[in-house]
């Protein structure tokens, strides 16, 4: 053999090396460059696999079966070379005295071959395999052609550990990959790879026109399981029911765990719900779900049944996916505090009082996407204050209630119920109830300028308890006040019963009434656990709640109901308001009751103030 044939067979080995292979495709191509290269006339590789011998490449045919029997019957030059780590040279396969394997060399010997050299794959102090010569002419291997293939057999090698940690560097990195986005107890994705599916579905799902349904799964009273038999015990169930959802959903769906026992499953490209097509499988798959969750688990001699609450939300628009999940999350809880395990929530109604009831062609709304928008409703002029009358036994206007509507630039004109939840959450509440303390002077200064004696008498603003709370209240209603040429009396405060179990509103209420604005407590009746409260404060209204108002007219024991909240509320001083008057039976069943005045669509639609000005004037 030539140093130049040695050289070329270095050089073809670098280059195999430098691509991107594995080991045992890089000792594939030492089998072809060693055919090529030295004089062989045939060559195969074998592996070492836990200390037995595995074949892997060879040139062709006959070296591939004389090297597959090696791998079966494990003996042979190879096997001694990678057991012993020597150089097993036979220059005659039909000498006895240097073969021990009668078996191989029948096989070799049938093969065409006479003689074979097998030389370990040595580094690192393990064998990793040997490269095997076969010549069909016996005869003695020259010292120099040995030290060739030992060369080439120490270089190959030394590459084959490189693409060996290589291979192990990839492999710990798709591991390490794996774990930041997989759970490790069940194997389903988490929540980092749960949100980049959901975003990627939903827009997928606004390019194609299709639909994305979100499944919050909370299993029930869990807790129990773990208290009652062990962690242990409660992982085994959590990996059983992963496993029987996962087996419940579609190849293309996605099923993760966020945390404990809560998993969220994701259904892209559904039909858009315009004929309910996309509702009707979202019961399919409830269902499903469902009955993988019915089997019960084994937990020793015990079966444990295992149930779920389940909150549905549709996605069509361009809601996130944190404020999808978050109304998932929403409707699942709402499942919850209604034990409606067994009821399939309507996607179309389950995001809650932000979403449009069944039948409203208005599209569902994602709470956080809301509070987002909030933030810019009273900057870009949304908001609106209407007002609602209160009126006397003779139809004549008494006060008006001002009530904040937000004009939404897609979803409509939305009732405060709506949003007012967001604003206290956020904070934003104080801003907007500045704002609305401001409108609702100016309007009142307008009436009294327009209308002289049959303007209303004092207009009621709501304040939540944050507000009430606020240190700058007393100045920003003296300020909006003095600002419209007002009295105090002119601007009252309305507060919900539940108000008031907040100490820190009581200093607030007693200021202000000390400033003569009048005070309001509504949901009179409903809460009485802060009866004990009400009669240390100077309120001077009260306003009955509409459901005990609804059947004043026609049914006996309501109107007893309704006369003994009146009675009490005489007996603290105060005068009674019954709300949502909508029938003129429950108007008179409400005065006959007791009460001093009305509020309802009986007695007037809430409507901004140029359209009750107009309606005055008439």
């Amino acid at each position: 053999m030539r140093h130049e044939a040695l050289v070329s067979a270095m050089a073809a080995l670098a280059r195999s090396a430098s691509g991107d292979l594995g080991p045992e495709e890089l000792l594939a191509h030492l089998v072809d460059i060693a055919a090529e290269h030295l004089p062989s006339d045939g060559v195969g590789v074998m592996v070492d696999d836990g200390g037995l011998v595995r074949f892997v490449h060879g040139t062709h045919g006959a070296v591939t079966r004389v090297e597959r029997l090696q791998e079966l019957t494990q003996e042979g030059p190879c096997r001694d070379a990678l057991l012993f780590e020597v150089d097993v040279v036979v220059d005659d396969l039909r000498d006895p005295v240097q073969t021990a394997w009668p078996e191989f060399v029948e096989r070799a010997l049938e093969a065409g071959f006479r003689s074979v050299v097998a030389v370990p794959l040595v580094s690192r102090g393990r064998v990793w395999g040997a490269l095997d010569l076969y010549r069909r002419q016996a005869g003695t291997w020259r010292p120099e052609e040995l030290a060739w293939v030992r060369l080439l057999a120490h270089v190959a090698v030394s590459y084959v550990v490189m693409a060996a940690d290589r291979d192990e560097a990839r492999r710990a990195q798709a591991e390490l990959e794996h774990r930041s986005t997989h759970d490790a107890l069940t194997g389903l994705p988490n929540r980092t790879l749960l949100f980049d599916r959901l975003e990627h579905a939903l827009c997928s799902a606004r390019r194609h026109r299709r639909t994305v349904a979100v499944f919050f799964i909370d299993l029930d009273r869990f807790k129990a399981v773990n208290d009652t038999f062990g962690h242990a015990a409660g992982d085994r169930v959590l990996a059983t029911v992963a496993t029987r959802m996962s087996a419940a959903l579609r190849g293309e769906d996605t099923l993760a765990r966020l945390a404990g026992d809560e998993f969220v499953a994701v259904c892209e490209d559904l039909p858009q719900d315009e004929d309910g097509a996309a509702s009707e499988q979202v019961r399919v798959v409830v269902g499903r779900l469902r009955r993988a969750l019915s089997r019960p688990v084994r937990l020793g001699e015990l079966d444990v049944v295992v149930s779920a609450s389940i909150g549905v939300v549709l996605a069509e628009d361009h809601v996130s996916a944190d404020d999808l999940l978050a109304d998932a999350d929403s409707a699942m809880y709402r499942v919850k505090q209604q034990r409606g395990t067994d009821v399939v929530p309507d996607p179309r109604t389950a995001h809650g009082p932000t979403t449009g009831v069944a039948g409203d062609p208005r599209p569902a709304r994602s709470a956080r996407q809301l509070e987002r928008q909030l933030s810019q409703a009273l900057p870009h002029d949304q908001l609106r204050v209407h007002y609602q009358p209160i009126t006397t036994a003779d139809g004549a206007v008494h006060a008006v209630e001002a009530l904040l509507r937000w004009q939404h630039p897609r979803y409509g004109l939305l009732p405060a119920a709506e949003f007012v939840g967001l604003a206290s959450g956020s904070g934003l509440v104080v801003g907007i109830g500045r704002w609305v303390v401001e409108r609702t002077c100016a309007q009142m200064a307008r009436w009294q300028e327009e209308l002289g004696a049959r303007a209303p008498r004092t207009a009621y603003v709501n304040l939540t308890a944050r507000e009430l709370a606020d240190p700058a209240l007393t100045s920003t209603l003296a300020a909006s006040v003095r600002d419209h040429g007002l009295q105090p009396q002119h601007l009252g405060l309305e507060l919900l019963e539940s108000s008031f179990i907040d100490p820190e509103v009581l200093p607030s209420l007693h200021e202000q009434q000390h400033r003569g604005h009048p005070l309001s407590v509504d949901d009179f009746g409903t809460g009485w656990s802060s009866l004990s409260r009400l009669v240390e404060l100077p309120v001077r209204m009260a306003k009955i709640d509409k459901s005990l108002v609804a059947g004043v007219g026609h049914d006996p024991r309501r109107r007893a109901l309704v006369e003994a909240v009146v009675t009490v509320a005489d007996s603290l001083d105060l005068r009674v308001i019954a709300e949502g008057v909508e029938t003129p039976e429950q108007a008179r069943g409400a005065l006959e009751a007791g009460c001093h005045y009305l509020q309802g669509f009986h007695c007037g639609r809430p409507q901004p103030g140029e359209e009750l000005t107009a309606r005055w004037r008439a």
